[in-house]
């Protein structure tokens, strides 16, 4: 079978290769991949950042997966083949962790992403344990469902850790796909939701949130501070704001933009360590939180929303054959797409 694979610890060493197609074990079934996504850490890792250095140095990539059930392992009673299902990315191998019994299995120190830490879904066929498997509702296609992680991101951070609900002003600050879903989320909560990005964001990312509706603005060296724009916009300043863009100055100075006993929420991964003036934010009572990966509930969450159609798609992803997968890895390292998806 075709497997996008990366080979070597280096910047770009991917390449598609031939593999042979893998046997389900115990508790596992063979997935055959009809579509998966390229994911934020799947460029991370192909680019060989810092803070991907846990991952396997030949791994095939992708944890945004969707497909249809090919056969099962020994032991295997909650799926038989010919069943639709998406895989959970973020996978605890401790089912005793306190956080996997709370439900937040995705804070377990004994966490591993697929895709990153074993072989991923940008494949024809894929492995997974039968516990991080999840239906796909009938009224779901399968293209649709690929983006069930990266919308249950979207969900837990503005559902579980963000205080959003109708009529909120929002600043979403990083007009990348996580950011774009968590203000597709916020505004089904009923908030009013203001884009923010860079110049650089205009081509393809800026332009899209306006595409679908949302009203954004553009910071920069050379350009209003965004709490000017986002306080001449909404009349006032803002509830909260998230944080999407991964950009260190966006975070140091998000609490001008927000009121007084408001909330920023920092769904962002950076690059480098950022410095806070605590003091700013104590002064003005502003909750600093953060929101990592998902668990089920959110991934549910999120299937529901692909079902209303609340995600206008077809506006937001370009699909690329397996084949093709470097060049959409090449087009999202140089931002040309918001969203690529690979059909496996």
């Amino acid at each position: 079978m075709k497997s996008l694979r990366r080979f070597h610890k280096a910047p770009r060493a991917a390449r598609i290769e031939d593999v042979a197609v893998p046997k389900p074990g115990l508790n596992q079934v063979l997935l055959k991949v009809h579509y998966c996504g390229v994911c934020g850490s799947d460029l991370h890792a192909y680019l060989n950042h810092a803070g991907y250095e846990t991952v396997l140095e030949q791994v095939t990539f992708g944890h945004e997966v969707s497909g249809v059930i090919e056969s099962t392992g020994t032991d295997v009673q909650d799926w038989k083949p010919g069943e639709r299902a998406i895989l959970i990315a973020i996978q605890p191998t401790d089912s005793d962790c306190p956080y996997v019994q709370s439900g937040r299995p995705q804070l377990s120190p004994s966490r591993r992403v697929q895709g990153l830490h074993l072989d991923g879904g940008m494949a024809e066929y894929i492995i997974i344990e039968q516990q991080f498997l999840i239906r796909i509702p009938e009224t779901l296609d399968l293209r649709s469902a690929a983006l069930t992680e990266p919308l249950s991101v979207a969900d837990h951070c503005i559902v579980n850790r963000s205080e959003i609900g109708e009529n909120d002003k929002v600043i979403v600050s990083g007009p990348g796909i996580i950011g774009i879903l968590c203000a597709i989320v916020a505004r089904h909560q009923g908030a009013r939701v203001l884009v923010s990005g860079t110049q650089a964001d205009e081509k393809v990312r800026l332009s899209a949130a306006r595409n679908i509706g949302f009203e954004t603005v553009t910071v920069g060296p050379d350009l209003s501070p965004l709490h000017e724009q986002a306080t001449h916009h909404f009349g006032t300043e803002a509830d909260a704001l998230v944080e999407a863009s991964g950009a260190g100055p966006a975070l140091t100075d998000s609490w001008k933009a927000i009121h007084t006993d408001g909330t920023v929420t920092v769904v962002a991964l950076y690059g480098r360590e950022v410095t806070l003036d605590v003091t700013q934010f104590v002064r003005k009572q502003i909750d600093i939180r953060t929101s990592y990966g998902s668990a089920v509930a959110s991934y549910e969450r999120a299937m529901g929303l692909l079902e209303k159609s609340v995600v206008p798609i077809d506006q937001l992803v370009r699909y690329y054959d397996l084949k093709n997968g470097l060049q959409a890895f090449e087009d999202a390292e140089t931002q040309e797409v918001m969203k690529p998806i690979l059909e496996c």
